[in-house]
């Protein structure tokens, strides 16, 4: 389309309509137009500008009605369909809108901004697997770059479709081999899907690319259990960690990486050193501040409480929460053996949602809480098999639980417990991304959180509405029989199978990749002892 066209649609066409609707009214005005457009030739193209100005200026109606006009005229022209599908998206019309996505890609299967379009709609309505389709079948029917690609697996994975995403992913590094980011994501895939051997080559070829792929250190040390300090990866490791020309993130990285291959072997004297000097590095980039926690802490105890919506009797979420390491994908996993239980991982729509509410000062809306609940459910109920109950284990949401018991007054809340000492060694060992655990990088800062999550679920066990199952880690391990026999009790449903009675579906995207797919173990417990002589801060915990 010329821009001399162009200009003439929008400039005229589309501000007579603009001027015909203060004066006349919208059907009137689109009446205008359509009788404009059809007696200005024969090009669909004019209709499809019309509609998008109309569209920009929020006039819905009139788009969607001109579209209708044009498409009684061009029946084959999957722009048209994608525009009108875009008019009713916008309008609240969704199962019409994604007809008319679906009717632009089935003449065009390799039109990019419907897929788009239909993909980014689905999923926000809770359909994760069929927005996932439609983005795969997108990849696949186009002609797809890089950056696509890296965007196409990062949606797929928000999505949960680690298995189609780590098809495109392997095809995608036969492709374009000397990829490291693509190689990287490959070995991400394979290793949420618990393939580590597949893992570890993608993994390792990405850092020999690239080896500021900082987070694929990380993931290459959850690939195995070294038991060979001579082992090529921990050495590829160790020589990253003593790079200094890498970047601090990547040397970080590659600190905690190998702090963990050296746990493995039980050298914990070098493990605590190269953890400290890691955690050092990590702190320094931190923004984390004990006085805003303790703040927000004080804030919800003092709180008001929330509205409570009325019980949803056909939706019981659960939620699994507590500190962070102390057991809640272990439970999760768990949980996902029994056939009426969905896993949905770590979700993070609840602190999304706490902060929307607090900035739109909408917290205590009963209308505002109503619309927020259906948006949770909708995400963790998705498009697969219909269950019974629909696990969160994102263990932060131990902030929330007034929210949650508000937004869902028959949800089930499982408090996983830890000996401190452990909970604080595992934290401390770790390397995590988001910037909420940004106070696992001091052994006073987690004391502090510590100490603000018992001052919270003690505030919150006070609330008699709040169904709460205290589980212990510790209790778990030693007697797993008698622990899973109280879970399945606290949920009312049969017995949970001992062991994986169908194959293993979930996907484990967390620092327990490894140990949440291996059989039961104690010697976690009381693992702190290892490094109470080389780090003396686990004793003055209590």
């Amino acid at each position: 389309m010329n821009q001399q066209i162009r200009r003439y649609t929008l400039d005229d066409v589309l501000n007579e309509f603009l001027s015909n609707v203060q004066t006349r009214g919208a059907s009137a005005a689109v009446a205008l137009v359509i009788a404009q457009l059809n007696a200005s030739g024969d090009d669909p193209m004019l209709w499809q500008l019309v509609a998008e100005g109309m569209i920009l200026h929020r006039y819905l109606q009139p788009a969607t009605e001109l579209l209708d006009a044009a498409l009684q005229k061009y029946r084959n022209v999957p722009s048209l369909h994608y525009w009108r599908g875009n008019a009713l998206r916008l309008n609240g019309r969704g199962e019409d809108a994604e007809q008319d996505f679906r009717i632009a890609l089935q003449d065009n299967p390799g039109h990019r901004e419907a897929a788009l379009s239909l993909a980014f709609m689905l999923r926000q309505s809770g359909r994760l697997y069929a927005a996932a389709e439609v983005i795969a079948a997108s990849w696949q029917n186009r002609a797809s770059d890089v950056a696509e690609t890296l965007a196409a697996l990062a949606f797929l994975m928000e999505c949960g479709a680690h298995v189609p995403a780590r098809d495109i992913a392997n095809a995608a590094c036969q492709r374009w081999p000397e990829n490291p980011q693509i190689a990287a994501l490959a070995g991400e895939l394979d290793l949420a899907l618990g393939e580590f051997d597949a893992a570890a080559v993608a993994l390792r070829n990405a850092v020999i690319l690239d080896p500021e792929q900082n987070a694929s250190w990380l993931r290459l040390s959850y690939c195995q259990r070294y038991s060979n300090r001579q082992d090529s990866d921990l050495q590829r490791i160790e020589s990253a960690w003593l790079n200094t020309a890498l970047s601090a993130q990547t040397r970080t990285c590659a600190g905690f990486a190998l702090g963990k291959a050296l746990d493995d072997l039980g050298d914990y004297a070098n493990a605590s050193e190269i953890l400290r000097d890691a955690n050092t590095m990590a702190r320094a980039g931190s923004s984390w501040r004990d006085d805003r926690w303790q703040t927000f802490v004080d804030q919800q105890i003092g709180a008001a409480p929330l509205p409570a919506l009325e019980n949803t009797a056909d939706f019981a979420p659960i939620f699994i929460v507590g500190l962070p390491r102390t057991g809640t994908t272990l439970v999760a996993t768990l949980l996902a053996r029994h056939p009426l239980v969905r896993n949905r991982g770590e979700l993070n729509w609840l602190p999304t949602m706490y902060q929307h509410l607090v900035a739109q000062n909408h917290l205590h809306d009963a209308a505002a809480l109503n619309t927020v609940a259906g948006i949770v459910s909708a995400q963790m109920r998705r498009d697969d098999a219909p269950a019974r109950y629909y696990v969160d284990k994102n263990p932060l949401n131990f902030r929330y639980l007034n929210l949650i018991v508000a937004l869902f007054p028959n949800a089930r809340i499982i408090h996983c417990q830890r000996d401190l000492r452990d909970t604080a060694l595992s934290l401390w060992m770790q390397h995590f991304a988001h910037e909420d655990l940004g106070f696992t990088y001091d052994f006073a800062s987690i004391v502090e959180v510590a100490k603000g999550h018992d001052r919270l679920m003690a505030h919150w066990r006070a609330n008699r509405e709040m169904q709460i199952l205290e589980l212990d880690y510790a209790a778990l391990v030693a007697e797993p029989t008698q622990q899973i026999q109280r879970l399945a009790e606290f949920l009312d449903v049969d017995a949970i199978p001992m062991s994986q009675a169908k194959p293993l579906a979930n996907i484990v995207s967390t620092a327990s990749v490894w140990q949440a797919r291996q059989p039961l173990y104690t010697h976690a417990v009381g693992r702190w002892k290892n490094y109470a002589a080389y780090l003396p801060e686990l004793g003055t915990l209590y």
